[in-house]
């Protein structure tokens, strides 16, 4: 059976709540990100990609040098547990279809991000 931490990346970047929507679009760009974790202490509160940061800022016509990114978040994100079964994973996602999945550990602390390309073949 492979274990998410088989295959997942422990090569994760995560942006605080507090950080501005700028911060995080430009840190984005800079990791080549779409979407990017929002932690505190560690711990995964949420995920804001690019587009929620693009539309809702101009939508809202919020500031993005003073918006933070805890307003933009999607709060409570589809996310896995690292010693968690990879096939309990893909079977949990109700339809769902993300690409990347957050990974954390019992204490609910970022330890990797699982990208969903296809069946795990190796560990990484």
């Amino acid at each position: 059976m492979t274990m998410v931490s088989e295959v997942m990346s422990r090569a994760v970047r995560a942006v605080s709540p507090h950080a501005s929507a700028e911060v995080a679009a430009r840190a984005m760009d800079e990791w080549g990100l779409a979407f990017v974790p929002v932690c505190e202490d560690g711990r995964l509160l949420g995920v804001v990609t690019a587009r929620d940061i693009a539309v809702l800022t101009v939508a809202r016509g919020l500031p993005p040098s003073s918006t933070p990114v805890g307003y933009l978040m999607s709060a409570n994100p589809f996310w896995c547990y690292e010693d968690q079964p990879y096939d309990e994973v893909l079977q949990s996602m109700d339809g769902r279809l993300p690409r990347r999945i957050p990974v954390v550990d019992r204490a609910r602390r970022l330890v990797g991000m699982l990208s969903l390309g296809g069946t795990p073949t190796s560990p990484r």
